[in-house]
This record gives structure tokens, sequence and C-alpha cells, in this order.
């Protein structure tokens, strides 16, 4: 871009080359300078003649300025409309991404729900197998006494929990476990939807972040096409002024030559010696356009000396800045180059961003494609871990109904220690009784004996034998014995146990001892 003293240089060379419109037509006293001025050679009138002539050759950069700024106007009303619908694009994708996030907070938090029920349900397990162990725990360490198995020819150590199936402990324990790995796998699965849906946004986001159109340039230096497009129709307009003000100074050269004497012949002839030194050069033929102009011009009013005076004196002023107003015409076309290849990277990156938009929106489509999917995928997992749960639970009632049953057979070992214990009781009473009954009924013999002796002795030598044929029988005798049923021993139907067994059952039965 020109610098502020190009823009100075500009107004400042227009201005100097516009000094032949400001110059007075007609003046009553003389100006003594200007007799110094119309002494200039014609030669010198020539060469400034033939210098603006070479300076209207900047035309080209006045056309390339306008082509440039052509352009660069198109450029921009694309950048426009391109930027108009990124923009429009962008905002949906916001929005949408904000229903993605919202679905995205959804799945985590169902997600995160299960994980917390699933230790919950951990714990519940480990509680319930803890009581289990403490149950089976006190099974194997009641032992049986070998009384209760007298005659099974089993000398083997048995407790509680031999006399019990524990199949279905082992059944319910692998049952809960095989929940336990099924609640893993429907969490493992969802997980993997949950980091697909992620990966899947976070892919999104970059995206629509890489075609953002603010993003900076590593140099900081990036403009606005506005600002570009403003600067190079700024330029180029300066640029169209500078060679208006050249083409006048052109004109008033060519009035200055054909106005002096000889002027036109000489100006004629060094035209045509330009013309062949600069056939083989890219420049204009100078000759050819003097004599164009010659044959084009009217025959001049009659103009006064002090008019002439004056408009040599702006030719000749106007001649010594020719030099810098091409040079800042190329110089302004330098910039104005320079600008457009800037304007051209912006409108560039404008169409990339538009492009790159439009794929992150076709990502966005597909992904709003799979959104039922995912909806799905945490509807399925919902019922597929309350499927579970009512599992885990069902399990978790059976192992506690199992456990409470271990408990009430514990309890009512105690209690059946307790009752062989009356039961023997029972019996020694009964046997204590029948021994005092044999006592008596023996005592009752003898003296039946002896009665039975002293009756012979006194008449029997008196009563005939055929009288009573049964009179020196023998008593009726009566036996008191256990009675055989079957399954049952011959001398004792309840196991004698120790006492140490019986105190045990009623401590523990009072609570007085551990369960």
């Amino acid at each position: 871009m020109a610098s502020s003293s190009s823009h100075r240089s500009s107004r400042s060379n227009a201005s100097s080359l516009h000094h032949f419109h400001q110059a007075p037509i007609h003046h009553t006293e003389p100006d003594p300078e200007d007799h110094d001025v119309t002494n200039i050679p014609i030669e010198t009138l020539v060469e400034h003649l033939l210098a603006a002539k070479r300076s209207l050759s900047t035309m080209t950069a006045v056309v390339r300025a306008n082509e440039i700024c052509t352009a660069a106007l198109l450029a921009y009303e694309e950048s426009v409309v391109l930027s108009a619908e990124t923009e429009y694009l962008r905002r949906g994708m916001a929005r949408q991404l904000s229903v993605l996030a919202r679905v995205k907070r959804s799945l985590n938090r169902t997600y995160d729900a299960g994980k917390k029920e699933f230790k919950q349900l951990i714990r519940m397990m480990d509680v319930a197998d803890g009581k289990m162990r403490t149950t089976t725990t006190l099974l194997r360490e009641r032992g049986v006494p070998r009384e209760f198995r007298e005659g099974e020819g089993d000398e083997g150590e048995k407790n509680l929990m031999d006399f019990v199936d524990e199949k279905s402990v082992l059944a319910v324990v692998d049952a809960l476990k095989g929940s336990v790995k099924e609640l893993q796998s429907i969490q493992t699965s969802f997980d993997g939807d949950i980091l697909r849906f992620e990966t899947e946004i976070r892919n999104l986001k970059k995206a629509v972040i890489a075609t953002s159109t603010n993003t900076p340039s590593p140099s900081g230096s990036r403009q606005p096409i506005s600002t570009l497009l403003f600067s190079l129709t700024d330029h180029s307009q300066n640029m169209a002024d500078l060679l208006s003000s050249l083409t006048k100074h052109f004109d008033l050269c060519v009035t200055a030559v054909r106005t002096t004497e000889g002027g036109a012949a000489l100006a004629r002839r060094r035209a045509a010696e330009a013309t062949q030194q600069q056939q083989d050069g890219p420049n204009v033929s100078i000759s050819g356009v003097i004599a164009e102009q010659e044959s084009h011009v009217s025959d001049l009013e009659p103009i006064t000396s002090q008019d002439r005076a004056d408009m040599i004196k702006i030719v000749v002023e106007d001649a010594s800045e020719v030099e810098g107003v091409v040079r800042e015409i190329n110089d302004r076309l330098a910039a104005m180059e320079s600008e457009f290849d800037a304007l051209q990277r912006e409108a560039e990156h404008v169409r990339r961003a538009y492009t790159g938009t439009h794929e992150a929106f076709r990502v966005l489509e597909d992904i709003g494609s799979k959104l039922v999917i995912y909806v799905a995928a945490e509807a399925e997992f919902l019922a597929r871990w309350d499927d579970e749960k009512e599992a885990i639970f069902s399990k978790l009632e059976e192992m506690e109904q199992l456990r409470e049953f271990y408990e009430g057979y514990a309890n009512a070992y105690e209690r059946l220690i307790l009752e062989v214990d009356r039961r023997r009781t029972v019996e020694d009473r009964i046997q204590m009784i029948w021994k005092k009954a044999r006592e008596n009924v023996d005592r009752l013999v003898q003296e039946d004996l002896q009665h039975r002796d002293n009756f012979m002795q006194d008449v029997g030598e008196f009563l005939p034998t055929d009288l009573w044929p049964g009179m020196n029988k023998a008593m009726k005798r009566w036996e008191v014995t256990p009675a055989m049923v079957e399954g049952m021993e011959a001398q004792r139907s309840t196991p004698a146990l120790s006492r140490s067994v019986v105190e045990g059952a009623k401590v523990r039965l009072t609570g007085g001892g551990g369960r």
C-alpha cells in the first residue's frame, strides 16, 4: 500500500500539473521574470514535449489498475455472498452442536447413573455374599456328634453343611456372577457408543474451527477484503487523476511548441528520430502521436506574449515533476498488485472456509443420520440394564431365602439337640419306672411263692391233684421289653449326648453364645 507521503505527493504533483488552468489569461503589467522564461530554447520545449508523451505510457498502468479494481470488486461481491452463506451455515451448525451436546450429556448421565447403580449392586452382592459365607461358615463349624450316626459305619467327622445341598448356593452365586458380567458387557457396549458419538462431535468441532474465517495469520497482517478494496479503489482513482494531469501537461506542451517559431518542424523531426530509435522497443511512437495531434488541432487563436509566458512557465514547472508523477503511478500500481494478491488470498480463504463449512455440514448431516442410533442405544442400554437388575434382585432374594433357611436349619439343629436330650430324659424316667415296677413285681412273686409253699404244706396232702390240675403250676410271669420298631435300635431309640453339647445348644438358643 502506498504510504501517506505518496498520497501527499500525488496531490502536490497533480496540483502543480494544473497550473496552466490557474494562470491568468491577460496581464497589463509584464512580469520581469517572464523575459527569462520566453528565452527558453525551443529544443528544451521539445524535450519537455517528448518527455510528456513518454509519460503517457503510464496509461497501461492505469488500465491495469482499472482491471485490478474490477477483479477485486467481483472477488469482493463473491466473498460477501460466500461469507453470508458460510455464516448462515455456521450459525445453523452451532445450534445443532448445542443439540448434539445436550444428547451427549443425556447419554453421559445415563451411563454415569448406570455406573453408580453398578457399584451399589456390587456392594449389595458383597453384603449378601458376606452374610451367606458367615452362615455357611457357621454350619461348617457346627460338628454333628457321632451319637447321631451310631450304626451307620461312618466314623468321619461331620458338620451341618454336610447334610444340605450346597449346589443351590453355588448356582445362585454363578447366576449373580453371570449377571455382573452381563452388566459389564452392557456398560462396555454403551460406552463404545458414547465414545464414537463424542469422537464424531469432536471431529465436527475441529472441522468447524478449521473453516473459521477469523483465524489469525502468522504475521498478523491480514486485512479485510473491504479495506483492501477501498485502498485499491483509492489507488486507482489517484492514478487516474495523475494520468489526467499528465495528459493536460502534454496538451500544454503541444500548445507551447506550436506557438513557438520552428517548434512544430523540430518536434516532427525529433518525433521521427524518436520513432526510429524506439521502433524496436515497447514505447508508443512519439512522432505518430505528434503528427496526429497536429492534424486534429485547429488554428490557434491569437495569444498575447504574457499568456505565452505564463504558459511556458507552467510547462517548465510541471516538467520537473513529470518523472515523480510517473514514478508515483508505477509505485501505486506495484502497491495495488501487492494488495490485490492479498485480496485474492483473502478471497481464497473465504472460498476455502465456504468449502470447508459445507464439508463440516455434510459431517453434521452424517451425525444427524446416526443420532437415532445413539438414542436407540441409550434406550437399549436402559432396557437391558433394568432386566439384569431385576435378575440380580431376584437372585439376591433367592440367596437371602437360602441364608434364612440355613439360619433356620442351624437353629433347628440346636433345638434338635435339646429335643434329643429331652427324649433321652423321658426314656430314662420310663426305665426307672419300669425298674421299680419290676422290683415290686419280683417282691410280689417271692411272697406268692412263699404263700404257695405254706398252703401246700398245710392242706396239700388233703387235696387230690386232679381237683385243680393247675394247682401245682408256677405262677404266670410278666416281662417288660422295648418294642421292636423297624429302623430303631433294640436297646435305645435316642442317642446319649454329652452335657457340653446340650449346654452349648442351650446357650446358643438363648443368645449367650456366638452363632
